[in-house]
């Protein structure tokens, strides 16, 4: 099978959309496809990187997409799909529909678009909503993958197609996480953490949605001798500069160990992983119409043997199985207090959702993703292969 993947996103930028972008191609390689992604460069030199990629990788001169981009990508998407006798062009994200949509004439490939979620509802507008009928982006040959079950019920919400060209395709983890890490009692040890302590982790951007707040004013909430016995690390950029003071003012006046480590490499994060407790990250939904369309970071989290406190919103619930790997919450202050509460004092129950939470991520592999995303033949995993 020959792949065309477009992107918008992909490394040195970090994000989902790149995530899955290297993944699904990397997994799809494995699986005896041959892929050319096309992604930008961000006016720099990553020819070593992508050389020593396992698919072929182009890159077209460009960074973070905005309108102005897309005549440009419109011809970039004829001049690729055009290239190559392809079984199937893929948009991973919404930049490129328009494009492909237009491109389409030129090649009998599968024409296949990946929903995340917030893109969704931006394209809403009347504006957008014209120039996706007068493109056709999701006429009949157009197969649409979104990454959750909350994903395809919001696009089929928001959009009029058949139900046959729609589905719900979870995405997966990396080996990555569950691979060799330092030892823990070293981590903690680096990191002047006590071996007895409770350690809560977090790792997402510093910004409102991710609720931050939420959970620090949850842990205030605690018995004392609780709280005193738990260190919260966040890992993460800083996002809307005034929410970042907020949180900053928070912890400076409350009784815990918070501590705010900024970016670190992902093998800093799995690291850590390694050396903590549970993994809490209790997000909001937004007025704004962005959503949390999957939660990945929840899955690399469980890779490692984390549980997760998780709020029950948007495509949560496909990443964090409420009771098998983790709790979910509604993203209210007393609630979450209750639940950190019981992860922290309840050991046996850790130790069971920890080991519900590597299962789940050992069945919702990359591998698995791509199969289904390309309709790829693969082996079944030892995980399915029982419950077959």
């Amino acid at each position: 099978m020959n792949i065309l993947l477009l992107s918008s996103e992909y490394a040195p930028m970090r994000g989902g959309i790149g995530t899955y972008a290297r993944e699904i191609a990397t997994a799809a390689t494995q699986l005896g496809a041959k892929v050319t992604l096309v992604a930008p460069d961000y006016a720099q030199d990553t020819s070593d990187d992508d050389r020593a990629s396992p698919f072929a990788v182009h890159r077209f001169s460009g960074g973070l997409h905005s309108a102005r981009d897309l005549p440009a990508k419109i011809m970039l998407a004829r001049s690729r799909i055009g290239a190559a006798p392809f079984d199937v062009v893929h948009a991973a994200d919404w930049p490129f529909f328009i494009p492909v949509a237009l491109a389409r004439g030129r090649t009998p490939a599968r024409v296949l678009m990946t929903v995340h979620g917030t893109e969704i509802n931006e394209t809403q507008t009347t504006l957008k909503r014209l120039a996706i009928r007068c493109s056709g982006v999701f006429g009949p040959r157009t197969e649409v993958a979104a990454n959750s079950r909350f994903t395809r019920d919001l696009f089929r919400e928001k959009f009029a197609i058949d139900n046959s060209r729609i589905h719900a395709i979870r995405l997966g983890v990396s080996d990555f996480w569950s691979g060799r890490r330092m030892d823990r009692a070293t981590v903690r040890a680096h990191r002047e953490i006590a071996p007895d302590r409770i350690v809560m982790i977090t790792v997402a951007r510093i910004t409102r949605r991710k609720g931050h707040h939420l959970t620090l004013a949850a842990l205030a909430q605690l018995p004392d001798e609780l709280r005193r016995r738990i260190t919260w690390l966040v890992i993460g950029p800083e996002g809307e500069a005034d929410y970042v003071d907020d949180v900053r003012r928070m912890i400076r006046h409350s009784d815990c160990d918070v501590r705010l480590l900024g970016a670190l490499s992902n093998e800093e994060i799995r690291d850590l992983y390694g050396a903590a407790d549970f993994f809490c990250l209790t997000g909001l939904p937004e007025s704004s119409g962005r959503v949390e369309g999957f939660g990945l970071v929840y899955l690399e989290a469980g890779a490692a043997g984390l549980p997760s406190v998780a709020s029950d919103i948007g495509g949560v619930p496909d990443a964090v199985l409420a009771g098998g790997s983790g709790l979910l919450v509604q993203p209210r202050i007393d609630v979450i207090t209750s639940v950190i509460q019981q992860l922290a004092d309840d050991g046996e129950l850790r130790t069971r959702l920890a080991a519900g939470a590597r299962r789940h991520a050992q069945d919702l592999s990359w591998e698995r993703c791509a199969a289904e995303t390309y309709r790829l033949p693969r082996r079944a995993s030892p995980i399915e292969a029982l419950s077959a």
